[in-house]
């Protein structure tokens, strides 16, 4: 039977696009790209390098003015990350080779790849093969760390561009990346598509048929990685001032602030403790994160879908795509740096928050029974 090849970078747990993909698909092989430790000779690297220097220098201009224009790029500096995107590049090949020799293409119908270093695999093994790519963007993969300098963005620009003008189909999590993408590598509509956001269980009304007009404690919730950006060290200030109780639910990399008195560490696996505190607390979703690079300012994090999915709020960061949501449709705050405390006294207000719990019932009839295209 003929199966289809799907290409991850991280532990499959982490990620529930990953899941519903493989879901979605009868027969399918799973590898992950992240568990080849290859060793890469240092005259490769200068030779990718001097391939792509000049190239590089006369098209960073154009590509700055393009994106500066229109999205506010915030490159950090010139030459940073630049070497590591040469090394993925590089990489890439190699697995496809090991991949090769190790009979791994019997009787493939197809190749998925989660993200750009997957893509670049895919690529490579689609060109070997001549089999359908489809390459799931899970964000703005040419801008997705905060430490990217302008060459290694162009230098990811370029790289991206092939993968895209190989794929049969291209997926983005939403609008503005979709448009982005569409500008910059000249996708025509038919071609790129945007994620169903399926990958949780709808609870549907959940919070908002366990609401009590009893007195009950603000209770902020974290769902995800303890990594930069998230702006946790924020919310630990934040909370360090009011009388709230925050819950995380790590699945990675517990920070520091996490053994503040006021943080209780739950379990990966979160949904019957979420649902709990959905049906006896005020529960909000903390799904802040830093505008330090178009990927965070334009994404549409899981934890905003988790917690839509049981029908609590969430606080957004001022200027994301995420804030713009969740001010249109009314699902809960924008921190802007200063108002967390105006933001926990609107949410011990009850008649406040049963507002907040029918606006957000109304969106999820939207998100999941229409298919709301965010």
């Amino acid at each position: 039977m003929n199966k289809r090849l799907i290409f991850i970078d991280e532990p499959m747990d982490r990620d529930v696009r990953v899941i519903s993909v493989i879901n979605k698909y009868e027969n399918c092989q799973l590898i992950d790209c992240s568990k080849y430790k290859t060793k890469i000779a240092l005259r490769l690297q200068i030779y990718q390098y001097i391939l792509y220097f000049i190239p590089l220098l006369f098209l960073s201009p154009f590509y700055w003015f393009q994106l500066n224009r229109k999205h506010q790029l915030k490159p950090k500096g010139i030459f940073s990350g630049f070497n590591k995107s040469i090394q993925i590049h590089i990489k890439s090949k190699i697995i496809v080779e090991d991949i090769i020799k190790q009979n791994k293409i019997n009787n493939i119908s197809g190749v998925h790849a989660n993200d750009m270093f997957c893509g670049l695999v895919a690529k490579e093994l689609k060109n070997h093969l001549n089999i359908p790519l489809v390459y799931d963007a899970h964000e703005v993969e040419f801008h997705r760390n905060r430490k990217n300098g302008l060459l290694r963005v162009v230098y990811d620009i370029l790289l991206e561009k092939e993968i895209v003008k190989t794929a049969q189909q291209v997926i983005v999590v939403n609008q503005p990346i979709k448009k982005l993408y569409m500008d910059i590598y000249n996708i025509p509509e038919s071609k790129i598509f945007i994620v169903d956001n399926n990958h949780f269980t709808p609870y549907m009304g959940y919070a908002l048929n366990h609401f009590s007009n009893e007195p009950r404690e603000v209770i902020v919730t974290y769902v995800g990685g303890g990594i930069f950006g998230r702006k946790l060290e924020d919310l630990a200030r934040e909370a360090s001032k009011t009388d709230v109780e925050v819950y995380g639910f790590f699945l990675a990399n517990t920070p520091k602030v996490a053994n503040e008195q006021n943080w209780h560490l739950g379990s990966k696996d979160y949904l019957p403790e979420l649902l709990d505190l959905s049906s006896k607390t005020h529960l909000v979703m903390w799904c802040c994160t830093e505008d330090v690079c178009l990927s965070y300012r334009l994404s549409l994090p899981n934890k905003f879908f988790q917690a839509i999915a049981i029908g609590i709020p969430v606080i957004a960061y001022k200027g994301t795509y995420l804030a713009d949501i969740v001010a249109k449709y009314d699902l809960g705050y924008i921190y802007d740096d200063d108002n967390f405390q105006v933001i926990i006294k609107q949410l011990k207000n009850r008649k406040k928050y049963y507002a907040l719990l029918e606006s957000i019932a109304l969106f999820q009839q939207k998100l999941f029974n229409d298919g709301l295209e965010l």
